[in-house]
């Protein structure tokens, strides 16, 4: 898609987009690491740890969003609508919300499947939201097979991230996980901003209210703060759960010891 790395390499500042990968790939890890907690937890803390699991995750794919279009250099005035940015999160966090829910349900046919292509339609919605978003002198004009290749992408990666994802428990298939979710975000982030093209417009004015560049960086910056305080929460719960492993093999190899030692003193009786 010459087009979509047109748009990457020559209208991008590329050390935010190097940022927003970054971001992308420690929110995704994140969330799959505390979505591994949802399933160990009992029924009250397994919905406060789902919710902070659809936080890290919708937090991620809105920074991820946000950091690349503060990457993005157009030739023309832009701003931020309030209102459709706010909108643009909260809808993230609600739909893989949704598909987190669905993923770790057991009563749900193929739920890991569903799960993650729901969590692939929340990056869309999330992500043409924030494009509403995007106050800009002039008109953007779609590329209608670019937008369709952008929402199949991030379906298809989506789907496959939480199989990956819950397939164990452990480093490596966590991290895959992350890494499938990471690519489904940003395939569909730079396809679909290599669907965008913008034809300037003087007529057309940024309202008063939109807010500029510099403090939707500020926004940014508090999400991905949250982000990485929820990533040592993971960290934190991980270092607790091995400690727990360790004195609970400490204490068999001590009950193993005394069954033994009876057993060794009732033959000597």
């Amino acid at each position: 898609m010459l087009k979509v790395y047109t748009c990457i390499a020559t209208q991008h500042d590329l050390r935010l987009v190097a940022l927003a990968a970054l971001i992308c790939a420690l929110a995704s890890f994140t969330a799959v690491n505390l979505l591994h907690h949802v399933g160990r937890s009992e029924r009250e803390m397994r919905r406060i740890w789902l919710a902070v699991a659809a936080v890290a995750t919708g937090f991620g794919i809105w920074a991820t969003h946000f950091i690349a279009m503060l990457a993005f250099q157009p030739a023309v005035p832009s701003g931020y609508n309030i209102a459709l940015t706010i909108l643009s999160l909260l809808a993230a966090i609600a739909l893989t919300g949704t598909g987190l829910t669905i993923g770790i349900s057991p009563r749900v046919p193929h739920g890991r499947w569903i799960g993650g292509a729901t969590v692939g339609g929340g990056i869309a919605v999330m992500h043409y939201t924030g494009m509403a978003a995007f106050e800009i002198a002039g008109r953007i004009v779609w590329d209608v097979p670019l937008v369709a290749a952008s929402i199949t992408l991030g379906g298809l990666f989506g789907a496959a991230a939480l199989p990956v994802a819950l397939h164990a428990n452990t480093v490596k298939w966590k991290a895959l996980g992350a890494l499938v979710l990471t690519v489904a975000i940003c395939s569909h982030h730079f396809t679909a901003m290599g669907a965008a093209a913008i034809m300037p417009d003087p007529r057309i004015d940024i309202s008063a209210t939109a807010l500029p560049a510099e403090w939707m960086a500020a926004g940014v910056a508090l999400v991905s703060i949250v982000i990485i305080l929820l990533a040592v929460i993971g960290l934190a719960l991980d270092v607790r759960d091995l400690r727990r492993a360790g004195e609970a093999a400490r204490m068999q190899e001590l009950a193993d010891a005394a069954v033994e030692g009876l057993i060794v003193c009732n033959e000597t009786e």
